[in-house]
């Protein structure tokens, strides 16, 4: 069947009004983020601007701290999907295993692109006055993007979460791969 001009412009309205009420339906029940990336729009949702006076790496490392859902090999298959090499990658997995580590040496390394978390406790070294480790590196000076990991029941590292937090940033152009 021949599409006429008319034709076309009547499926450009109709589009677009369907368009329009999902991307308010999404809005409302807070899964606006995630409709435009399971639609191939994720560039157009803002993203939080950093620090204009410091910035890492594009292709600098991920760090990944949490309890895992999942097996390391399944992580490093998820983010070679996106074209991220395992050398990028630095696994903190476990729910102990943050308490140990010394975020401050994350403050102002411009070799450390992103830091996820999954699952870890709220104490440990580093989170000074915060009340979590990861509030204290997402609101303190000069550390790296802190993407926070979650399904919708809480902190969760999954196949899922992973896929959306690394697709988001490699679609906005923040993680180059």
């Amino acid at each position: 069947m021949l599409i006429t001009n008319e034709d076309l412009l009547d499926i450009i309205a109709g589009a677009s009004h369907r368009l329009h009420t999902e991307i308010k339906r999404a809005y409302k029940n807070g899964e606006l983020e995630n409709y435009l990336l399971s639609i191939e729009m994720g560039d157009l949702y803002p993203q939080e601007k950093g620090d204009p006076l410091y910035d890492t790496n594009p292709d600098g490392k991920i760090l990944i701290f949490g309890d895992a859902l999942i097996k390391e090999n399944q992580i490093y298959g998820c983010l070679k999907e996106f074209g991220v090499k395992k050398e990028r990658v630095e696994l903190h997995l476990g729910y102990e295993n943050a308490i140990r580590y010394p975020f401050n040496h994350l403050q102002y390394n411009p070799n450390v692109r992103l830091v996820l978390f999954g699952p870890v406790p709220h104490s440990g070294e580093g989170k000074l006055d915060k009340s979590s480790v990861i509030t204290q590196l997402e609101s303190g000076d000069g550390y790296p993007k802190v993407i926070r990991l979650t399904d919708d029941h809480g902190l969760k590292l999954t196949k899922t979460s992973l896929k959306r937090a690394i697709n988001r940033e490699v679609q906005g152009g923040y993680l180059a791969v």
